[in-house]
C-alpha cells in the first residue's frame, strides 16, 4: 500500500460521504430486525474504485462518524448504539466487504475487468459482508445461527 496524498485523502472522504448520502433514502426491513438499505452499493463502489485499503478507509471513516454520534446511517441512526444491536455485524462487514471487492477487482495491478468486477460485487459485496453481519446477528438476537 502507497502512502495517502492529499487527493486520495479526498477521494476517501467523498467515498464516506457518498456511503452516508445512499443512507438518505432510508431502507427496508426483512426479517429478523436487519434492514437493507443502498449504503452496500457504496460499500462496493468504494472497494472497486479506490482499492482494498483507500476502500475500506472510507468505510471506516463513516462508521467512526457514526460510533461518535453523527446521523450518517440508514434511517438517520448513529451512536455507539447502533455497534451493539443486530446491524453491527453487517456494518463491520462492510470493512470486509471493501477489501475484499478492492482485492478482486484490482488482483495483481491490472485494469478491472467487468468479470472480476461481477465477482467481486458477489463475494465482497455479500458474502464477506454476511460472513460477519449472520453470527453477529444471531449472537444479538440469541437466535440459533441456522435460523
Amino acid at each position: 500500500m502507497r502512502t495517502a496524498d492529499a487527493t486520495d485523502l479526498a477521494r476517501i472522504a467523498v467515498f464516506a460521504a457518498l456511503i452516508a448520502v445512499l443512507g438518505l433514502p432510508g431502507s427496508f426491513p426483512v426479517f429478523g430486525g436487519v434492514p437493507i438499505t443502498a449504503q452496500t452499493l457504496g460499500v462496493m463502489l468504494a472497494g472497486a474504485v479506490l482499492g482494498p485499503w483507500f476502500g475500506a478507509l472510507s468505510v471506516t471513516v463513516l462508521l467512526a462518524l457514526a460510533a461518535v454520534g453523527l446521523p450518517v446511517l440508514a434511517g438517520g441512526r448513529g451512536g455507539i448504539g447502533v455497534f451493539l444491536g443486530p446491524t453491527a455485524g453487517y456494518a463491520l462487514g462492510w470493512i470486509l466487504g471493501a477489501i475484499v471487492i478492492g482485492l478482486i477487482v484490482h488482483a495483481g495491478g491490472r485494469r478491472p475487468a467487468v468479470w472480476r468486477t461481477a465477482l467481486a460485487m458477489l463475494a465482497g459485496g455479500i458474502g464477506a459482508i454476511y460472513v460477519l453481519g449472520i453470527p453477529v446477528q444471531s449472537l444479538v438476537t440469541r437466535l440459533p445461527l441456522a435460523e
